[in-house]
């Protein structure tokens, strides 16, 4: 049995197997640290978003504004579906539709007034405790982290490369 200061390698399954283990303590953790409106009753336009709606709202908040199109290939799936999802997240409040300055004919989709706030707050929050645990492990390879977390979500939404 392995203590906590045990320094040998450990093998990539007891690796995984502690992944795994950390895995809904870190979803827990991610939710819990971002910060949160008051908890009282809810409109129907501030309802809970459901786990396609939070998706388009993650991609939204990293990318500003985007066409529809773009949103739709950013989420992969089909134009008719992405303006569906864009209606649901007006009805919710979460987001809106613009025309671009540029070309009116363009339909831009952005986060709304407040959820955008609620983005850009999180990630400030997140990058806070990022960067305090980077501080505390300077040893390892961002990159190569980078790498492992963006392969284990695609691989955990069914979408992994071979």
């Amino acid at each position: 049995m392995k203590t906590a200061t045990d320094t040998s390698r450990p093998s990539t399954g007891d690796v995984a197997g502690e992944l795994a283990r950390l895995l809904p303590e870190l979803a827990v953790a991610l939710y819990e640290s971002a910060p949160h409106p008051a908890r009282g009753a809810r409109s129907s336009s501030t309802a809970r978003l459901t786990g396609r709606q939070l998706e388009a709202v993650v991609f939204l908040s990293h990318h500003r504004r985007v066409t529809m199109s773009e949103f739709a290939a950013g989420l992969e799936i089909s134009p008719a579906a992405a303006s569906e999802l864009v209606a649901r997240l007006i009805e919710k409040g979460v987001a809106r539709r613009e025309a671009d300055p540029d070309d009116r004919r363009v339909v831009l989709v952005r986060l709304a007034g407040a959820a955008e706030r609620y983005a850009e707050s999180t990630h400030r929050e997140w990058q806070r405790h990022i960067d305090v645990v980077f501080q505390r492990h300077p040893a390892i390879d961002s990159g190569t982290l980078i790498a492992f977390l963006t392969d284990l979500t695609s691989e955990l939404k069914g979408s992994s490369r071979p």
